[in-house]
Formats: structure tokens, C-alpha cells, sequence
């Protein structure tokens, strides 16, 4: 994996895809495979250093049981419009091809009128972790934290 100034940075490394099969837009962006506990297979989730919180799709949130749990409604501003919702903490584990896959806990924004894909956003997750980007090579690079 990755080495900076003769240390680790980086633990695992995956390929990403340049679009969402489940949702095209035009573009290109990173998009990554993840594992959520209590779902079988992995989701593509798109990499976002944009967005506030890491959100996931209606469809997942609604397979985890996550929809209606008692936890404080907050509101948060995408790109779809302002949505009611809840911040609920979640393992999900980045999917290695390379190196070790890493574990980490985040909070996900669910909210029933979300109508987008799941997003790895800053706040909580991305924040925590190293990442690289090799954009010729579709190569993404992840590690925890120091």
C-alpha cells in the first residue's frame, strides 16, 4: 500500500468504478464497494468530500430496519433539496482488492424521502480515515487514521 515518510498510510487499496450502475448521471465520479452489517454482498457507495454526512439509500435503510427508529430528526441540505432525517451510527467496511478492508463506524444520514444512492461523506467517516485517489489507474487507497 501506500508509504509516507517510510510509514504506512494507507492499508488497503480497491478498484473504484466512474459511475453508479443503479444511478447513471453524467460524469464521472468515485464510486467504491462497501459491506453495511446486516446486509448481504456489498453496495457501490459513492465517495463524496463534498457532502456533510455519508447517506444511505432509501432502499438499504429501509433493508437494515433503520426507518422510524426513535433517535432526534434533524435536517440537512443536499443537492436534491432539504430533507428530514435521522443520523444514525453504522459499521460499514471499505472493500479491499489489495491490503486489508477497513472497518470503521459513521453516522449515515436515512431519511424515507432520500431518492439518491448511499454517499461516504466527510463528517464522521471520511474525516477519520487517510485516502489517495490514483485516477488513471481507478485506484482508491484507505487506511485509518495515525
Amino acid at each position: 500500500m501506500l508509504i509516507l515518510d517510510g510509514e504506512p498510510f494507507t492499508s488497503g487499496r480497491s478498484r473504484f468504478l466512474d459511475q453508479n450502475p443503479r444511478f447513471p448521471e453524467p460524469g464521472a465520479k468515485v464510486f467504491v464497494q462497501v459491506k453495511l452489517t446486516g446486509l448481504a454482498g456489498t453496495w457501490i457507495a459513492q465517495v463524496d468530500t463534498g457532502a456533510a454526512y455519508s447517506i444511505l439509500e432509501v432502499g438499504v435503510a429501509t433493508s437494515l430496519g433503520l426507518l422510524g427508529l426513535k433517535e432526534p430528526w434533524t435536517r440537512l441540505s443536499t443537492r436534491l433539496g432539504a430533507l428530514n432525517g435521522q443520523l444514525i451510527r453504522l459499521p460499514v467496511t471499505l472493500v479491499a482488492d489489495d491490503g486489508e478492508s477497513l472497518e470503521v463506524e459513521a453516522p449515515f444520514f436515512v431519511s424515507p424521502d432520500w431518492r439518491g444512492g448511499t454517499f461516504l461523506g466527510y463528517t464522521g467517516l471520511l474525516d477519520r480515515l487517510r485516502i489517495a485517489l490514483d485516477s488513471p489507474a481507478n485506484f482508491f487507497y484507505f487506511g485509518s487514521e495515525g
